[in-house]
């Protein structure tokens, strides 16, 4: 038998327009960045620095994945809310035949949500 993994206490209203909003803004973005279509300096007013550090690296080391099979394109994501200010993000891209995904977090602050860790698969 396993062990039940603890989860967050479910929300009714689910995540808000906002965080929607924003995660669908920053993913485009951040495939673009990631295709080189833009500079990474455009993500600066969406994440953290530990984000954007990571996504530099990312660049710098050529180590997004398929990036010969073509231009990155967002299919669909998943917001799921763990605490009142953030928010579990999972996304799915297509690259060429290849299904790819994209796993983070987003967290409000004040007026404005930031993505604060980003990993692709």
């Amino acid at each position: 038998m396993r062990a039940s993994c603890p989860h967050a206490a479910p929300t009714a209203a689910g995540p808000s327009t906002s965080a929607k909003r924003f995660t669908e803004q920053v993913l485009r973005l951040l495939l673009e960045v990631v295709d080189r279509r833009r500079s990474s300096t455009h993500l600066r007013a969406f994440t953290d620095a530990k984000a954007l550090a990571a996504i530099n690296t990312m660049l710098a080391q050529d180590s997004a994945p398929d990036r010969n099979l073509g231009t990155a394109t967002l299919t669909r994501f998943h917001l799921t809310p763990v605490e009142g200010d953030a928010a579990e993000v999972f996304a799915t891209y297509q690259r060429g035949p290849r299904t790819l995904a994209i796993a983070g977090r987003i967290e409000s602050s004040k007026d404005s949500w930031r993505l604060v860790a980003v990993r692709m698969f």
